[in-house]
């Protein structure tokens, strides 16, 4: 099994000794003599290299080491690097401002944008909406992916009563959402909502049951109610006579901007059920509902992106729609010939260039750069991280200017494996303090150098 070996090191400071290009990267000195946060690359056999040495001086081999002002460990050391083995060299320079967790979202119908990818609806038909949902941690769960339907049946032509071949989108589509949310196993991975154009439908909840003509018997009876149905969970409960004039026929108990999207989903009470009614038609011309895939934890939980630790996931899903009559191939199959809009708007993507993904990263890598001894697992234990925060060096003061991140991925320089056919790949991570003026510079100059003629080339900036 071939593994990818990741070591960060961290560039320059406010310290007086490593806040200018030249004292953080100052290509003089051996190994044991650089102090914290300070960087020189070196030959084989730890000759130092010349920070303005070219392409030619500087060799096919190189190993960089940082300091840590440790008199225990002197300094971090990368593997040999060899420059054929080099696979990719990147640059991502920093935006705070723009650092931002994105969620996946995709529209199901209309998109907010264009009119015409409103699902059309005919009497007595049924579609299918399928989701596949692929989420890092529950794929160990779930194998290989996640797969959920929920389904919508549009009127009975025997019962429709006009516009049978046209009929309105809003009460399909507010079904189909309602399901997707209330689904236990997509509700933990999206959420849906409705996006329309025009002004959607209202409706209340009514509760009738049979009037005392007591006025304090109803007044009681709708502080148990308002007890019952808190109204946090349900929708504020009032009362009316209004349609009654309180006769000793029904009395009316209304929640009139429910919480709770189903009325079915409100509990009976004392045996009767709530009923749904319509308040104003409204007038809907174009539906499509939003669907957001959530934040999850380690363990694919609920997660919130800015917590400790800093580990989160981000889901991906696919969105397939089938009209029925259906067979099993239908759904196995990816690239089906849907019959509505499915339009991704949004891919996920995690934070760049947050100080507190950087020191978290750090911290997750720490133990790759210590000897191989039991100090690896020591410092690697969550417990005795205290002990080993003397060697972090990632300033979260640092929120105006940020790092600028190279990362060198290279093979093993000495291929291991059955038959030498594969190795394992490096990834040395610098992280560069870009409020040292002209640091990122000096040393990408130095890695492009280097760079000349190997499979890299050069260094490839990603922001």
């Amino acid at each position: 099994m071939n593994h990818k070996i990741t070591q960060v090191f961290v560039v320059g400071g406010a310290a007086a000794t490593v806040d200018t290009s030249a004292e953080a990267f100052p290509g003089t000195g051996a190994t044991e003599t650089l102090v914290a946060r300070q960087l020189n690359f070196y030959t084989p056999s730890y000759g130092v290299l010349a920070r303005g040495a070219s392409t030619g001086t500087i060799g096919n081999d190189i190993i960089v080491a940082v300091g840590t002002g440790s008199t225990k460990y002197g300094s971090f050391k990368s593997s040999l690097i060899r420059k054929q083995n080099v696979t990719r060299v990147t640059r991502t320079n920093p935006n705070i401002a723009a650092s931002a967790t994105k969620q996946q979202i995709t529209f199901i119908g209309y998109d907010e944008v264009t009119t015409s990818k409103t699902p059309a609806f005919a009497c007595d038909e049924e579609y299918t909406v399928t989701f596949k949902i692929d989420e890092y941690w529950s794929k160990g769960v779930y194998q290989p992916l996640i797969q959920e339907s929920v389904r919508v049946k549009t009127t009975s032509c025997t019962e429709c009563t006009g516009g049978c071949d046209a009929l309105n989108c809003w009460s399909f589509m507010e079904e189909l959402k309602n399901s997707i949310n209330a689904n236990p196993i997509l509700s933990k991975y999206v959420v849906a909502t409705h996006s329309i154009v025009g002004t959607a439908p209202t409706f209340r909840y009514v509760l009738n049951i049979p009037d005392s003509g007591d006025s304090t018997a109803e007044a009681a009876t709708l502080t148990a109610l308002q007890a019952y149905y808190p109204s946090g969970t349900y929708g504020t409960i009032t009362e009316t006579n209004t349609e009654d004039a309180d006769s000793l026929g029904q009395i009316f108990f209304i929640i009139a901007t429910p919480s709770i999207a189903n009325v079915n989903d409100m509990p009976l009470y004392n045996g009767i059920a709530w009923e749904r009614q319509l308040v104003s038609a409204g007038s809907v011309t174009s539906c499509g509902i939003k669907v957001t895939g959530k934040v999850l934890d380690a363990f694919g939980n609920a997660c919130v992106p800015d917590a400790v630790p800093f580990v989160f996931n981000l889901v991906r899903f696919q969105v397939k729609a089938h009209r029925g009559p259906f067979t099993a191939m239908d759904f196995d199959i990816d690239d089906v010939q849907t019959p509505w809009s499915i339009t991704k708007v949004q891919d996920i993507a995690y934070p760049w260039g947050s100080l507190e993904a950087l020191a978290e990263m750090e911290r997750h890598y720490f133990r790759n750069n210590l000897p191989a001894t039991l100090d690896a697992a020591y410092f690697w234990n969550p417990i005795y991280n205290e002990d080993s925060k003397q060697f972090f060096f990632v300033d979260q003061s640092r929120t105006a200017s940020g790092y600028v991140m190279f990362e060198i991925n290279y093979l093993e320089s000495s291929p291991s494996g059955f038959e030498k056919k594969s190795a394992n790949e490096h990834s040395l991570v610098l992280l560069v303090d870009n409020a040292v003026t002209s640091l990122a510079t000096d040393l990408a100059t130095f890695l492009n150098n280097f760079l000349s003629g190997s499979p890299a080339s050069a260094i490839v900036t990603l922001s």
